[in-house]
C-alpha cells in the first residue's frame, strides 16, 4: 500500500518538471559559488510556515539559532514559504545565500500559480540539510519525500528509516525527531512517521 501511495499518488508531470527546472538551476548558482568546495552544487532548505501555526511561529533570529549548528555560512538556502515579506529573513541572509520561488520565475514561466505549493515542497526535499516547521502537514509530506529518496539511493540511516540531515527548525524538543526511529503514535498528525518509507522497496528483485 505504501508503494502505491508513493508511486501513484504524486504530483503531475508539468509541476515536477517545473521543479526540476529550479532544482536543476539552484545547484548551478549553489555550484558556482563554491565549484571547489561544492562541485555538486548542494543547497540547504527550509519550510517556514508563518500564515497561522501561531503556537510554532518563531521569529527569523530564532530560527537561525536554532538550525546554525548544522549549516555552513555562505551556503545556498532555499525556503518555501507562505510569507511574502522577504525582510522577515534577514537574519538568515546574513548568513546565507537565501532564495525562494519567486526567485526563479523564468523556470515557472506558464505553470498555474496553485501549483507554486507543491513546487516548493518538490525543491525543498532535495536540500542536502531541510529543517521543516513542526505539526505542519506541508513540511511532514517534504520529510516523507526525503525517506523516499533516503531510501532509493540507500543514505546513511536508510535501514533504520532515519533521515540524518532533516530537522524542524522550532527547538530542541522536536529538532531530532528524525535522528532515530519511531513507531507511530499519538498525536499521528504533528509529524511524518518512517514507517511511510522504511523497507519501501523490501522484497521487490
Amino acid at each position: 500500500m505504501k508503494r502505491f501511495a508513493r508511486d501513484r499518488l504524486r504530483y503531475n508531470d508539468s509541476i515536477q518538471c517545473a521543479a526540476a527546472r529550479i532544482v536543476s538551476s539552484l545547484r548551478e548558482r549553489a555550484r558556482q559559488r563554491d565549484p571547489i568546495g561544492n562541485p555538486n552544487g548542494e543547497y540547504d532548505s527550509f519550510h517556514i510556515r508563518r500564515g497561522d501555526f501561531y503556537y510554532t511561529r518563531l521569529e527569523a533570529e530564532s530560527i537561525y539559532n536554532n538550525s546554525k549548528d548544522e549549516l555552513s555560512e555562505g551556503r545556498t538556502v532555499f525556503v518555501a514559504t507562505d510569507h511574502n515579506d522577504v525582510d522577515f529573513f534577514s537574519p538568515l541572509a546574513d548568513h546565507y545565500d537565501v532564495v525562494y520561488l519567486s526567485s526563479f520565475k523564468k523556470e515557472l514561466e506558464g505553470i498555474n500559480i496553485h501549483f507554486y505549493g507543491m513546487i516548493d515542497q518538490l525543491i525543498a526535499s532535495r536540500g542536502r540539510v531541510f529543517f521543516g516547521c513542526y505539526q505542519s502537514t506541508f513540511s511532514g509530506f517534504i520529510f516523507r519525500m526525503r525517506g523516499y529518496h533516503a531510501q532509493k539511493q540507500r543514505m546513511q540511516g536508510y535501514e533504520n528509516g532515519t533521515l540524518l540531515n532533516s530537522f524542524y527548525y522550532s527547538g530542541l524538543a522536536h529538532k531530532y525527531y528524525y535522528q532515530q526511529y519511531s513507531p507511530i503514535h499519538p498525536p499521528h498528525y504533528v509529524r511524518e512517521w518512517s514507517v511511510s518509507w522504511r523497507d519501501i522497496d523490501k522484497g521487490i528483485a
